[in-house]
């Protein structure tokens, strides 16, 4: 092949580092980030250079390994080359490696991965890094026109490195800013959840399920004082192993004692009897009487006086790998612990307290309005059955549906399931259901009026607070069903000779993000179906699917299927009633699990 002339290589750097810039430009300014354009990168790199193929790999500091990010012309893009630490300062100190002839302090460790750098064809190593932390690795294979580098070669790779070094960092930390903000998110909102319930166990077995999710861990465990015996007494406890230690859940630990207990023992009672006192041990020797790798443990203040200890262990990387835990979730965790610790208390109180009567009053107010939300049946739509069934978990629930009338003709069919119980989630379901009516006459598309109502129910409600939902346009003269699904369970459609179809489009649930942050998500989409005689669809909400039996089994959307199918010639009544008869059946003696909301349209 013959070499490009000298005006063709300085146009093509010059293109080269211009769209460089633009792309730095882009993710610093916010706009953009690395992931979605390293591939652009790389490509950048290799065409300006005419090399025959390369790859960017990233460094991953909690494994400890180089990954693929991007690739081109490369055999396997899912190696992955583990970096020893030791190995890290070799490359922050050399800018440049030829893989043929490596720094002697890279040698042994490159001769080791060598059959994976066959594998990435790799000539050239162009190590990232800004000041002393390592980002990873430009690899680059042969040059089309050059057995060998030049040095402009290398002093342009140079630059590449550098901006593309800038774009990683920069990346990572809006990455890193944004998974601060989704913690802070889940620590608001499952503090939220936790200070909902009034029972004792519920509130600590919510405590401990949420934390394992905060930590991404493997096992928590939460621990109480009891003042009467002064005893540390284990009440709650997550494992995902299917067989957690019945000894742990047994587990009492003295605190009033002048007897030699377990160093590991010794340690939770330190921390239940000192208010400022956090212990993080990311080693097997003080974990091990846990059955665990490392552990924390942060007391569980009340407004006076410690209440326990909440245990959490394993936490768990993206590879399965056990991570150590950091300052971060050491923070993190007793901010939790905090509010772990008053919603047990106010739950422990509400028990023995006169306020149970002002509660009393605001559930059946909350019950009162819910009663003007349901209908207690539906109109008749010509050509067609619809009927549907509600059951509150409770006096007052957040569930919804409804069938509106419209002035040309249509009817519309909604569904929906607002977050919480109680009075805000009834006050927030009036709320939709007042802005659902009014978008209905405006007769506006279906996108349009999730984003409306969008906004309304993130206006009206609390931080965190939510509804998923559903809503359809009947047009019974064309049998036409436009609907748009907001996060929502997916409806189902029933056709006559038993086949199956569940309608998707839409968006994201309604209220939880601001309209600025909706504009930057997937727009919302409708979709058309429909209706065939003797079609049938089934609306309903997770307190359908999600109802367990005493064996913590759930129903499920296959038994629900399953039921839809075999009784499709039947009336939209009595599959609605057989629907809901099983539901209560498969639940047997177990709690119920959550609002039960059913609606079936049939078509004639």
């Amino acid at each position: 092949m013959q070499a490009p002339s000298a005006d063709e290589t300085i146009q093509r750097l010059i293109f080269g580092l211009s769209e460089l810039d633009e792309l730095g430009e882009t993710i610093i300014s916010g706009h953009g980030n690395f992931s979605v354009s390293s591939r652009t990168y790389l490509r950048m790199i290799l065409g300006t250079l005419q090399v025959t193929g390369g790859a960017i790999l990233l460094f991953h500091p909690t494994e400890n390994t180089l990954t693929i990010k991007s690739s081109v012309n490369v055999r396997d893009e899912s190696l992955v080359i583990r970096v020893p630490p030791g190995q890290i300062p070799g490359f922050l100190d050399h800018p440049f490696i030829d893989l043929a002839e490596p720094p002697a302090v890279l040698r042994q460790f490159l001769e080791q991965i060598h059959p994976l750098l066959k594998s990435l064809d790799a000539r050239f190593w162009f190590p990232l890094k800004i000041r002393d932390e390592f980002l990873g690795v430009i690899s680059i294979g042969a040059f089309f026109n050059a057995d060998a580098m030049e040095d402009w070669n290398r002093e342009l790779l140079n630059v590449f490195a550098n901006h593309t070094s800038i774009a990683i960092a920069y990346s990572q930390l809006q990455i890193r800013s944004r998974a601060e903000r989704f913690r802070l998110f889940m620590l608001s909102d499952t503090a939220t959840q936790i200070c909902k319930s009034l029972d004792t166990e519920a509130v600590q077995e919510e405590v401990v399920a949420h934390v394992v999710t905060l930590l991404d861990a493997n096992a928590a465990g939460l621990m109480q004082i009891n003042p009467s015996t002064k005893r540390l007494e284990m009440k709650s406890l997550f494992s995902l192993e299917s067989h957690a230690n019945d000894e742990l859940r047994r587990l009492s630990i003295p605190l009033d004692t002048e007897e030699n207990l377990h160093p590991a023992l010794s340690m939770i009672a330190e921390v239940a009897t000192q208010a400022d006192k956090t212990l993080v041990y990311n080693d097997e020797k003080n974990a091990a009487l846990f059955g665990r790798k490392n552990l924390i443990a942060v007391p569980m203040r009340g407004r006076e006086e410690i209440l326990g200890v909440l245990v959490v262990a394993d936490k768990v990387g993206r590879s399965g790998a056990t991570l150590d835990f950091t300052d971060g979730d050491k923070t993190l965790l007793e901010a939790f612990a905090n509010q772990a610790g008053v919603a047990i208390e106010n739950a422990f109180l509400y028990q023995e307290a006169l306020e149970a009567r002002r509660l009393q009053a605001e559930m059946e107010e909350a019950e009162k309005i819910q009663q003007t939300l349901i209908p207690d049946t539906l109109p008749d739509i010509p050509g067609y059955e619809a009927t549907g069934r509600y059951q509150p978990r409770g006096g007052v629930g957040g569930d919804y549906y409804d069938c509106i009338p419209e002035s040309d003709g249509t009817w519309g069919l909604a569904i929906a399931d607002v977050s919480g119980k109680g009075m805000q989630a009834a006050l927030l379901m009036a709320t939709l259901r007042a802005g659902l009516r009014s978008e209905a006459t405006r007769k506006t598309d279906l996108p349009t009026m999730a984003l409306t109502l969008n906004s309304l129910l993130n206006a009206s409600g609390d931080f965190g607070k939510y509804a998923t939902f559903f809503f359809a346009q009947l047009h019974a003269e064309t049998n036409q069903l436009i609907s748009i699904n907001a996060g929502h369970n997916d409806p189902m459609v029933i056709r006559s000779d038993g086949r199956c179809e569940w309608l998707k489009k839409g968006g994201v649930m309604l209220g939880i993000f601001p309209d600025d942050m909706i504009a930057k998500m997937p727009p919302f989409e409708q979709e058309t179906t429909h209706l065939a005689s003797g079609d049938i669809v089934l609306f309903y909400t997770d307190g359908v699917t999600e109802t367990t039996n005493i064996n913590d089994e759930l129903y499920g959307e296959a038994r629900l299927q399953d039921i839809a199918v075999r009784l499709r010639n039947e009336s939209a009544e009595t599959i609605c009633r057989a629907i809901y008869d099983e539901v209560i059946e498969f639940q047997g003696e177990a709690e119920q699990f959550d609002d039960l909301t059913l609606m079936v349209l049939k078509k004639q």
